[in-house]
């Protein structure tokens, strides 16, 4: 993942913002408030600082600064910054952690063919058993 690439973003949630439910997105979204549910996009997601995510993510490129109790899935890379904190299964081609990030769950690398079958199996059992603990 390449931090001077320039990514399209067509959506922000906000500091303070708060989204029950599935969203959609078409290209990029950043995540500075909280979303409950499920995030999938066809570009990139990222969760920033002040971001909270008790969802299951699936996107092509994702970067967690912030929390996410939940699964993520990514066609290409998945980076957890130094502050991000995971609890919850990763599928990525592409997995970078930082030093000081949290991560509590298990991590494949796999095709992008195999992800689609594991994560829909995975999903919706371990996010609730993170509610169920949290």
């Amino acid at each position: 993942m390449n931090r001077n690439r320039k990514v399209e973003l067509s959506t922000i949630i906000g500091k303070g913002s708060k989204i029950k439910g599935t969203l959609y997105v078409e290209g990029g979204v950043r995540i500075d408030g909280e979303v409950e549910g499920t995030i999938e996009s066809n570009g990139f997601v990222t969760i920033g600082l002040s971001g909270i995510a008790n969802a299951n993510i699936k996107a092509d490129e994702c970067l967690v600064s912030g929390k996410v109790i939940g699964n993520i899935v990514c066609k290409d890379a998945l980076e957890l910054d130094k502050t991000a904190n995971l609890t919850g299964d990763i599928i990525a081609k592409i997995l970078k952690i930082h030093t000081g990030a949290v991560f509590n769950g298990n991590s494949a690398m796999n095709s992008e063919s195999k992800t689609s079958s594991k994560s829909d199996i995975t999903f919706n059992k371990n996010v609730e058993e993170a509610e169920d603990t949290g």
